[in-house]
């Protein structure tokens, strides 16, 4: 199959999927031109910022706020675990990208094209057809941090089950119990 085969498939894919939101079709009997090329339209503007660096962090955060939004949404209220996985990972990882980056601002401002290559990431992380946060988290997070934070769950819950609960052990304290050589 052509390349231009394979676009234009995936062309009339995305105008199929916009379709079911009723806004786009409005919007395109409104104004007259496709729901495609308004999409198509905004995303090229939208990475031409990206590019020229107009906007950066602003736009990226709102790309990783906007659509993981929306399908968080959508995750919570069906019965499904699976997306609910596939969000909470995408959270935990993009929150790790915030708190690296708060630190680093001054060096990602030497990076070029730091804004887009975070964008096309988070876009990575956060479409289904990618499935970018589970790969990261089973290649990267499962076998160094997961370990490390089970094992710290077990302490604790291991220490909250070796003492007892409530006020019991205060009120068995007495002053004699309190070392005076201190």
């Amino acid at each position: 199959m052509s390349m231009q085969v394979r676009v234009k498939q995936q062309m009339e894919d995305l105008d199929q999927r916009l379709s079911s939101f009723p806004q786009l079709n409005k919007l395109e009997k409104t104004v007259g031109v496709s729901k495609l090329y308004v999409v198509l339209g905004l995303a090229g503007v939208y990475f031409l910022f990206l590019i020229l660096n107009m906007g950066g962090p602003i736009l990226t955060n709102l790309l990783a706020f906007g659509m993981p939004a929306f399908f968080s949404i959508h995750a919570i209220e069906t019965t499904n675990k699976s997306d609910d996985t596939q969000w909470l990972t995408y959270y935990l990882i993009t929150s790790f990208m915030n708190v690296i980056e708060y630190w680093s601002n001054l060096i990602l401002y030497y990076v070029p094209f730091y804004w887009l290559i975070k964008a096309v990431f988070l876009l990575w992380l956060a479409l289904p057809k990618f499935n970018g946060a589970a790969i990261v988290y089973n290649y990267v997070i499962r076998p160094y941090i997961t370990p490390h934070v089970l094992r710290m769950c077990k302490q604790a819950s291991h220490a909250n089950t070796s003492h007892t609960t409530g006020a019991a052990p205060y009120a068995k304290t007495t002053s004699t119990d309190i070392p005076h050589n201190l």
